[in-house]
């Protein structure tokens, strides 16, 4: 049984004006109505304030690029990634780290060795369980 899984399917023409139209929505929503609020303001507060020159709608796109990637390179947005120095840690803190670092290290190599030999125990199991089949195989035939 096939479920028809498929969200959108892009086929032909209709496919083709389907990813126009999302490629269009996203470059205004994300591109050209930032940009245009950018002019609005520039024209309406620097250019009436301090006689600087009005802006048209492409300047205004290129300073909405300046600001994103000014406040992208200031760290304003959410960071994954930060540079820092690691706090100091003094005598007793690093001898505690070391000893946890130690500890963790041994039960992981008695871990990995509790899962061999429940694995080599099962195999056994198997080929025993398999051996005896193999001999009851047989005495079933001799009895034939």
């Amino acid at each position: 049984m096939r479920r028809n899984a498929k969200i959108i399917q892009i086929s032909g023409l209709r496919g083709l004006l389907f990813i126009a139209f999302a490629a269009v929505c996203l470059t205004a929503g994300f591109v050209v109505f930032p940009g245009f609020v950018g002019m609005c303001a520039w024209n309406h507060f620097l250019s009436a304030n301090f006689g600087l020159p009005e802006i048209n709608i492409y300047q205004g796109i290129l300073l909405w690029g300046i600001i994103a990637f000014a406040i992208y390179l200031s760290g304003g947005g959410i960071s994954f990634v930060q540079l820092k120095r690691p706090a100091q840690l003094n005598e007793e803190e690093l001898q505690d780290l070391m000893m946890k670092i130690k500890t963790r290290s041994q039960a992981s190599r008695i871990n990995s060795i509790i899962l061999n030999s429940e694995k080599f125990q099962n195999k056994e199991k198997s080929e025993a369980s398999a051996g005896s089949q193999a001999l009851s195989d047989e005495n079933k035939k001799e009895n034939l």
